[in-house]
This record gives structure tokens, sequence and C-alpha cells, in this order.
């Protein structure tokens, strides 16, 4: 019994030199360059993480949709339609047709 007294304070002297690793914070999440030919982007990939705002106000596009997060959004393909999809701070995480 003795021994098991002399242990706890043991146990917990060297619990407390456990090293804590902060959890890094999460940056945008960056999607790969996808083939923008066929609604007009070409070249609008170098935008991902930038904001929204940075997109051409007009293009060879017929429809710009910018996807929030928690947006709603149809299934329907639109070929000429560019989707941004944005992240919480506004930069566009990824662009692609449809």
């Amino acid at each position: 019994m003795r021994i098991l007294t002399h242990l706890i304070p043991l146990t917990l002297t060297l619990s407390a030199c456990v090293a804590v690793v902060p959890t890094p914070i999460p940056g945008p999440v960056v999607a790969p360059a996808a083939d923008l030919t066929q609604c007009g982007g070409n070249g609008l990939y170098v935008l991902v993480g930038h904001p929204a705002t940075s997109l051409p106000d007009s293009g060879t596009w017929s429809y710009l949709r910018v996807i929030k997060p928690g947006t709603v959004v149809t299934m329907d393909y639109v070929a000429n339609r560019l989707n941004a999809r944005v992240d919480p701070m506004g930069r566009i995480v990824s662009l692609t047709c449809g």
C-alpha cells in the first residue's frame, strides 16, 4: 500500500510533462484546376484563393453562380455556366462548369 501512495504522485507529476501540440488552423481548401473551356472560364483558375469579388463581371460564360457554404443549389447542368464555390470568408475554393 505504501508503494502505491508513492506511485500516484509520481504518475501525476510525469503526466504534467506531456507536451500539448496546438491544433493547426486549417486554411482554404484548394481544388485542383478544372477544365473550364466548356463554360469560357479559361485562365480563371489562378483566382482560386482570391476573393470572389475578383471574378470578372462578364466573360464568355452566360451565367456566373457563386456558391457560398450551406447554399442549396440545383443539380441541373448548364454547360455555359461558371460555378465559383467560396469559403466562409468569401475566397474562391473551386471553379467548375455546369
